[in-house]
This record gives C-alpha cells, structure tokens and sequence, in this order.
C-alpha cells in the first residue's frame, strides 16, 4: 500500500513537473498542439488544475462513502471532464500553471490530515477497489504525470 508520505511526495513532484512543461512549453512547445486525438497541452492542463482542485474538496465524501458503493456511479466522467476544461479555457498558461500548483497545495494539507487508518480502508472509485492511499496515488500522482507526459510530447510532434 502506498504511503502518505508517497502521496505527498508524489503530489509535491507533480507541482514540480507542471512548472517544468508549462516553462518547456513555453519555451519550445506550442500551448495549443494537437494531434489526431486527445486534448491539448492548454487543455491537459485545465484538466489537472481542476482534478486537483477536486481531491481536496470531493476526498472527503470517498473517506466517508461506503466500501463497495462506487464514488463516481453518479458521475459522467466524460461530462465533468468535459465542463472542467472548458470553465478553464480562457485562463492563460501561467494561471492554469498557478491553479495547478494551488489546488496540489490544498490536496497535500488535505492528505497530511488523513488518519492513517482511513488510508488503508478500501473505497470504490470508477470501479477500481483498493485502499484510500492507493486511489489518491493513482488520480493524484500516477494520472497526473500521464498528462504532463502528453503535454511535454506535443513540444515533439
């Protein structure tokens, strides 16, 4: 099971790997690349800054949810991926980049004040079962560096 520490560490990294592309982007790349399929890098990003912004607010209702009960049964991934980007779209990069450093912040103190009891209990999220500390390391590390990944690519193609 991963650790809070891991969580955090891997959340402040985030922070550090979004400043990292949005300066590469910035420099090299081109904020609105596209490809046959997929978002943007502007688009990636207001996805991250608002993914971020809900694990600190929503995290609390996966704590006190029950076990086998799906956090997101109600929920249009999709859609709220979909309103997410586009109530973000008129931000600039250095807002998106600064959103995404804030909202990480908030999810960091939100996850240093968890019990470490409640990180090991096992929620459903999107149909996955696992303990709390391995879905916040999933949605909160391991997915946000798949999009900064992408993001960074489009500097290339």
């Amino acid at each position: 099971m991963t650790t809070k520490q891991e969580i955090i560490n891997g959340m402040e990294e985030v922070i550090a790997q979004a400043k990292r592309v949005s300066a590469l982007l910035e420099d090299q790349g081109d904020w609105d690349a596209t490809r046959p399929a997929g978002w943007t890098p502007k688009e990636m990003f207001c996805h991250l800054a608002s993914v971020s912004g809900l694990l600190a607010t929503t995290g609390p209702g996966l704590l006190g949810a029950p076990e086998d009960a799906d956090f997101t049964a109600s929920t249009s991934i999709a859609d709220l991926n979909a309103q997410a980007v586009a109530s973000m779209s008129a931000m600039t990069p250095q807002q998106l980049t600064e959103a995404v450093e804030a909202n990480y912040g908030k999810a960091i103190e939100w996850v240093k004040s968890i019990p470490d009891d409640q990180l090991q209990t096992a929620k459903t999220f999107a149909q996955m079962k696992m303990p709390v500390a391995d879905l916040l390391a999933n949605i909160g590390v391991l997915h946000a560096n798949h999009h900064l990944y992408e993001a960074a690519l489009r500097v290339a193609f």
